[in-house]
């Protein structure tokens, strides 16, 4: 084999191990992303394809995250005010603080 070759080989080499970097690095990002919106890490199992990948990526940035719910651990929309499966409410008992009056009349010496 000549120099040539072997430049080439390690370049070829170099390049693929990078590209295999940011292709595992992106399906942890989706991994991650899903995550931290409540979302099943399972949609990236379509990062296998690397058209899957984009579509997945975009999908989960586009949609709005979840909660969970403390009662039954179903997940509900972000704005909901009760859990639809067991009817737990988010908004939980309100304690206002006391108000202080509107008007204080002046005292008389």
């Amino acid at each position: 084999m000549r120099d040539d070759d072997i430049i080439g080989l390690v370049i070829a080499l170099v390049i693929v191990v990078v590209m295999l970097a940011v292709y595992i690095a992106l399906i942890v990002l989706g991994v991650t992303m899903a995550k931290r919106k409540n979302r099943s890490p399972h949609w990236m199992w379509f990062a296998i394809h690397p058209l899957g990948l984009l579509i997945t990526l975009i999908v989960m940035a586009c949609l709005s995250p979840l909660k969970r719910c403390p009662q039954c651990a179903q997940t509900t929309p972000m704005n909901a005010r009760l859990c639809g499966i067991c009817g737990y409410s988010f908004m939980g008992p309100v304690a206002f603080a006391p108000q202080q009056p509107l008007y204080i009349p002046p005292q008389r010496y």
